[in-house]
């Protein structure tokens, strides 16, 4: 017997080439929702977004993609084309939820506004997902994630203090969007539920990407309101990064920590005066480096782990893809699933962060356009006459679209 699960009479509708949507939409489809991907016909520049994976000579797919995209329907449509418009309005009418990462005014420039879907549909929610919000001085300019990872304070926060800020890695600012968007969904969806019968209008929800940034870097507003302190960037003493034979280790060693990693590496020169005390400890910590990178050098970061963690000393190796895939921890709570792409073959993906008796069975991304024609017959109540037109006008996808790759 299948598990139910706590979303599965959910239908969302998702739209836009960017991560936080589609990540907001892929935390939807985990938890049951049906998850209809609206894309451009044989797939968006998302598709194609770089690192590409796939077979030598073969179909080369966006990784990015791949893993955002795992559990959803799609179909392929082109909203500027002839009847495109349309066809997204009657999508719209039967769908619970629409996730819209197109940005401020595209819907709106197809007739098809934030607004005018909320008053158009009692009982929809939408969210759009934007850099600045729908509204402010900051709407229309330019963006990347490093710009917002910058004007929203936690720029200031990575990297040494002696030296300039650090971008984080990969897309940082784009998930965390998508999580402030799930959850104010799931907080819309109860609000919706419970009181129904009191709403005679749909919700609109705008996501803020900048203030997704600013709410995880809330501490420094808190210390500078309260007492005028600027946070500063990182430490160059307690909290360190060591090479070892074969990769590298991270490193505390707090004032509750010096005794055990003292007894651990055994060496006469950390029994220097110098190092007596935190403040001095801190003082002098590049001479503390100096003394113990040697030791961590000369030792396999699986050994220094292993045998640290042992003796109650707080570090752990900096892990490589290849350490998560064969980690006997990922592989205790069966983390790790395959699944077989079209055109790809199976790989390995990440599963859910979380146990639960209703986890969903996991299921790839679909092939873009691959459940067009079925989804606008069953759902927007197009006839097939109407759907071979559209595809003649190239406004949908192939009815083949789904065996795209194979």
């Amino acid at each position: 017997m299948t598990a139910l699960l706590p979303l599965d009479d959910l239908v969302v509708l998702e739209t836009g080439e960017g991560i936080a949507s589609a990540y907001a939409g892929k935390l939807l489809a985990e938890v049951g929702a049906t998850v209809i991907r609206v894309e451009p016909p044989g797939g968006g520049p998302f598709f194609q977004s770089a690192p590409l994976v796939g077979r030598d000579g073969g179909t080369r797919v966006g990784a990015p993609y791949l893993h955002l995209n795992r559990g959803k329907q799609s179909v392929g449509l082109d909203l500027h084309g002839a009847g495109g418009p349309e066809a997204f309005g009657r999508l719209a009418a039967t769908a619970d939820v629409l996730l819209d990462g197109l940005g401020v005014r595209p819907l709106a420039e197809l007739g098809q506004s934030h607004e005018a879907l909320c008053r158009r549909h009692p009982g929809l929610i939408v969210a759009a997902i934007t850099p600045f919000g729908l509204t402010g001085p900051y709407r229309d300019l330019a963006v990347s994630d490093f710009v917002l990872l910058a004007l929203g304070g936690l720029l200031n926060m990575i990297g040494y203090p002696t030296r300039e800020p650090l971008q984080l890695g990969g897309a940082q600012v784009q998930y965390a969007g998508g999580i402030s968007a799930f959850t104010a969904l799931m907080a819309a969806i109860l609000y919706r539920d419970r009181y129904r019968d009191r709403s005679a209008h749909g919700q609109l929800i705008d996501v803020s990407l900048l203030e997704s940034v600013a709410y995880i870097e809330w501490k420094s507003g808190a210390y500078f309101d309260t007492d005028g302190r600027v946070r500063r960037r990182g430490s160059d003493s307690e909290w360190v990064v060591l090479p070892a034979r074969d990769g590298h280790i991270g490193l505390v060693y707090q004032a509750e920590d010096w005794a055990a990693l003292k007894a651990f590496l055994q060496l006469d020169g950390l029994e220097d005066e110098r190092f007596a005390t935190r403040r001095s400890r801190t003082a002098h910590a590049r001479e503390i480096q100096a003394i113990v990178a040697p030791w961590f050098a000369a030792r396999t970061k699986s050994e220094i782990y292993h045998e640290g963690q042992a003796r109650g000393v707080p570090l752990g190796y900096v892990a490589t893809i290849s350490d998560l895939l064969a980690s006997e921890q990922y592989a205790a709570h069966g983390f790790w699933q395959t699944l077989d792409y079209p055109g790809i073959g199976p790989a390995a993906y990440t599963g859910l962060p979380y146990r639960a008796a209703w986890a969903p069975v996991p299921r790839r991304a679909p092939v873009p356009g691959e459940h067009t024609r079925e989804i606008l017959e069953e759902r927007a109540g197009y006839s097939a006459d109407e759907l071979d037109r559209l595809q003649r006008a190239g406004t949908i996808a192939p009815a083949d679209a789904g065996a795209a790759g194979e």
